[in-house]
């Protein structure tokens, strides 16, 4: 087994100790920001990457374990959240110092972050960083999403999907005035879903009004974590909520949050699209930082017994891996929707090491779930988050879906390192990183 060097929860082999600041770029700024060994331009894009991944985390919780234990009596900020938009103080004080106006959202930094002085930066953060300007953009025509249709899909798919359409009431009725679009992308939107595992796959582009608004910041959270309801549903080993960006993001938009070519698969949950255009910029830095995520995933992995993975944590590593296609040719440039880039990334590899995901595609198409407890899903509407993860916790005493499914998750996180070795060195040649 390789020696890795372990800084935070990435664990780095030698020569990538030289690319930090593209892999682990949290870590970089630390160690850098107050020697001023960064460009503005780097503290910039470092900036907006974290303000989208706290609002994202903002939006769909971002509490302590506490708070996602006991909400709603409980709505608190997360010790890992707090600690990023603290680092986030010490970038825009360094941005102030070199000709970028941040003096309003310095001044709104408070002694002690809650939840509420948390919506307070976000909204401060977003509103400065708005006044950049940014010359190197590709103006992007958005392609337009038709509306989410039930009758679209087969009579007998109706009583499974109807979640999805008491979601689309449910976003109509209490999420419109907060966002500029919501949209059904994935399987569920393109009609090849397979019951019991696709997930729900939703995007949130929240608009300026709502983020100037900490008020309207905190009453979304709530709408939102509420809305998982309906995920779980429908997957009950859901583990994510909705991806979130800024109408703030649209004039220096990064493809790594969400890339635009993935709208012309995805369906409207409101009743028409408004969204047209973007400004992207160049994403290359954020896709390389992306693919040694999922590289550093399995890198962990192999460090742990595979014992360990209950049906929650099995269906995370599966999709993953059904994912990693994705990720490699991102980081290679390419934007290409889920379903077209395993024939594509293929071409790349061995057919021994390209097996894998072989593997677990099949796993996908012949999928074994099970349902949810009665007793879960009745108090899932106050906090469906912990609901339905006591729920996989109860199945898994009676149930061993890596039986049921035919999953070898040691062989498979074992295959999974090479292959995923391998794409990171073909990119770190190719882009030297």
């Amino acid at each position: 087994m390789k020696r890795y060097k372990q800084i935070y929860d990435y664990y780095l082999e030698e020569d990538e100790e030289n690319s930090i600041a593209d892999i682990v770029p949290g870590h970089y700024i630390e160690q850098n920001i107050d020697k001023e060994k960064i460009s503005a331009e780097y503290a910039i894009r470092f900036l907006q990457n974290n303000l989208n991944t706290l609002l994202g985390s903002f939006i769909n919780g971002g509490f302590s374990y506490k708070g996602y234990l006991i909400y709603p009596l409980v709505k608190d900020i997360s010790v890992e959240n707090i600690m990023k938009v603290k680092l986030l103080k010490k970038v825009v004080v360094f941005l102030n110092d070199n000709g970028y106006d941040f003096s309003s959202s310095i001044k709104k930094y408070p002694e002690k972050i809650s939840s509420s002085t948390f919506a307070v930066l976000l909204s401060a953060l977003y509103q400065d960083y708005s006044l950049i300007k940014e010359k190197k953009t590709i103006q992007i025509k958005k392609p337009k999403c038709r509306e989410l249709e039930m009758d679209a899909y087969k009579k007998e798919d109706l009583p499974y999907l109807s979640p999805l359409n008491e979601l689309k009431e449910y976003a109509n009725a209490n999420l419109r005035e907060y966002l500029s679009g919501f949209y059904l992308h994935g399987s569920l939107a393109t009609k090849d879903f397979v019951r019991g595992w696709s997930d729900v796959d939703t995007l949130s582009v929240i608009s300026k009004k709502t983020i100037r608004s900490p008020d309207a910041l905190l009453k979304l959270r709530d709408k939102v974590y509420c809305m998982r309801y309906f995920f779980y549903k429908i997957d009950p080993l859901q583990h994510h909520g909705s991806i979130v960006v800024s109408e703030y993001d649209f004039d220096r938009y990064c493809h790594t949050y969400f890339p635009v070519p993935i709208f012309k698969y995805a369906k409207s949950l409101f009743k028409d699209d408004k969204i047209t255009k973007f400004k992207a910029r160049e994403f290359m830095h954020e896709a390389s930082a992306n693919l040694f995520w999922f590289v550093n995933y399995f890198r962990k992995l192999s460090t742990k017994p595979s014992a360990d993975l209950g049906s929650y944590d099995i269906k995370i590593l599966l999709h993953y891996i059904t994912l990693f296609p994705t990720m490699y040719l991102q980081a290679k440039g390419t934007l290409v929707y889920k379903k077209f880039s395993f024939d594509i990334a293929r071409k790349d590899f061995e057919r021994d090491k390209w097996k894998v995901i072989d593997a677990a595609g099949s796993i996908r198409s012949k999928w074994k779930g099970f349902g949810v407890i009665p007793l879960t899903r009745l108090f899932s509407k106050a906090n469906p988050l912990i609901c339905y993860q006591l729920n996989s916790r109860i199945i898994d005493l009676f149930k061993d879906i890596k039986k049921d499914n035919n999953i070898d998750t040691k062989n498979m996180i074992k295959k999974m390192l090479e292959l995923s070795e391998e794409a990171w060195e073909k990119i770190k040649n190719e882009r030297k990183v």
